[in-house]
């Protein structure tokens, strides 16, 4: 029942929004137009990938802290989550720093900018957000580690809400501009970084009094996250890459005919995640009590995924151009409907995929998904760069359904050999 119950909860905190962006993206669409909302998917597509950009330590520190807290471990509570947040603080200022550095040569490599100073600044804005970001990953994964789901909710709503509601209201209120938007979306990271942080330390009294470096965790932490960094920037470079390549080879506008319906799939990604953010420490705390009913579990949540999102993602697919048509308009519709058919079948394939990367992840099997993305990072970009230049947007969306499947089936296949070998 609990597992139900804060799924649950997790649905709500990452899906509500959802709701309000099917009335804010088409108002932010045609206040902005193509150009600067596809600028506008841009940074949010940056600031996701350098929000990761803290050598997986976020997921490793919930994977170790999940465990102790079973084991009852309180004095080793504070050491690890202190040692883990310092390093995440230094990472994620390297972080920030890159961001405002590179954005010149960034901001260059996009065609037909409407305004290049106002591009680069909107990225400035973020990249002095990004330590705060990695750092609220870390505080995340302190309260679910904990299981502490509804009080993560109580922010992470809100949250999920101002990424559409803040742009919005500066469109409406003052105008098109990316730089304001840009900084309403910023000052929400903030403020949701300083609740995380109240929360953790309500959730967590194992912390007062002994919150202190300690460098024994050095080791488990950067051996486990450092496989993390890998899948940590790999895997979001090749969820974000093809949107580049299009705004370098044909302009910004056609970045939003391709990220619009990329958008409305991956937002799918809540129904995954709000599972497996549950199944994760449990996973991992069943594996190092080795419980042979985490595969009974596993099971489930797979059954569970596809009977839920398979209705979902048919009617993404047969009803593309018509809901499109009545959500953002026949124009874009035009462009996006055959997108949103070929994301659609990759979608539900990638949703599937989650539960055996969470189970490794959770067995603390961190190096197999890393090497896996490593492995297909070259294969994707030549599939890409091949196929886009034949096919345009569509070649694009093939070569990203390829990747969908190639990656699920090998997941799925390592995680059938863990059972096989009784890991």
């Amino acid at each position: 029942m609990k597992l139900a119950k804060h799924t649950l909860l997790n649905l709500v905190g990452l899906g509500a929004p959802l709701l309000l962006a099917l009335v804010c993206i088409p108002a932010l669409m045609h206040g902005l137009g193509p150009e600067r909302f596809g600028l506008l998917t841009l940074v949010w597509a940056v600031t996701s990938y350098f929000g990761l950009f803290d050598l997986g330590l976020g997921r490793a520190l919930t994977q170790q802290l999940a465990i102790l807290i079973d084991r009852q471990d309180t004095e080793r509570i504070g050491p690890l989550s202190a040692s883990a947040l310092l390093l995440m603080t230094a990472l994620g200022g390297l972080a920030g720093g890159l961001m405002v550095v590179l954005a010149p040569w960034g901001v260059d490599l996009i065609k037909a900018l409407p305004d290049r100073h106002e591009a680069i600044t909107a990225c400035w804005v973020m990249g002095l957000a990004v330590p705060f970001i990695v750092l609220t990953a870390g505080l995340r994964g302190m309260l679910e580690a904990c299981h502490a789901f509804e009080v993560l909710n109580y922010v992470r709503l809100p949250m999920g809400l101002w990424t559409f509601a803040g742009p919005w209201c500066v469109l409406h209120w003052i105008g098109p501009d990316l730089v304001l938007i840009t900084l309403s979306l910023a000052v929400g990271r903030l403020v949701g970084f300083a609740a995380h942080a109240w929360l953790a330390w309500r959730a967590l009294p194992q912390l007062r009094g002994r919150l202190r470096w300690e460098a024994s965790w050095l080791k488990p932490l950067l051996v486990s996250g450092g496989w993390l960094t890998l899948s940590n920037i790999v895997s979001p470079f090749m969820g974000y890459v093809d949107r580049f390549m299009i705004g370098a080879t044909v302009s910004a506008a056609a970045v939003a005919y391709y990220a619009t319906p990329q958008e409305i799939v991956t937002k799918l990604w809540i129904i995954p995640g709000a599972l497996t953010a549950v199944l994760f420490p449990t996973f991992a705390a069943q594996a190092a009590r080795k419980e042979a009913s985490a595969w009974a579990l596993y099971d489930r949540a797979v059954r569970i995924l596809f009977v839920v999102l398979l209705p979902i993602c048919a009617v993404l697919g047969l009803g593309a151009e018509p809901l499109l048509r009545w959500w953002i308009g026949p124009e874009l519709a035009a462009h996006s409907a055959p997108i949103l058919r070929v994301f659609s079948v990759g979608i539900l394939i990638n949703c599937l995929a989650h539960v055996p990367l969470t189970w490794l992840h959770g067995t603390g099997r961190f190096r197999a998904p890393a090497l896996l993305h490593c492995a297909e990072l070259p294969l994707f970009l030549l599939a890409l760069w091949l196929f886009s230049a034949q096919w345009g947007l569509m070649g694009a969306a093939m070569a990203w359904l390829l990747r969908m499947v190639a990656d699920a089936a090998a997941l799925f296949a390592l995680c059938r050999l863990d059972r096989r070998t009784g890991r």
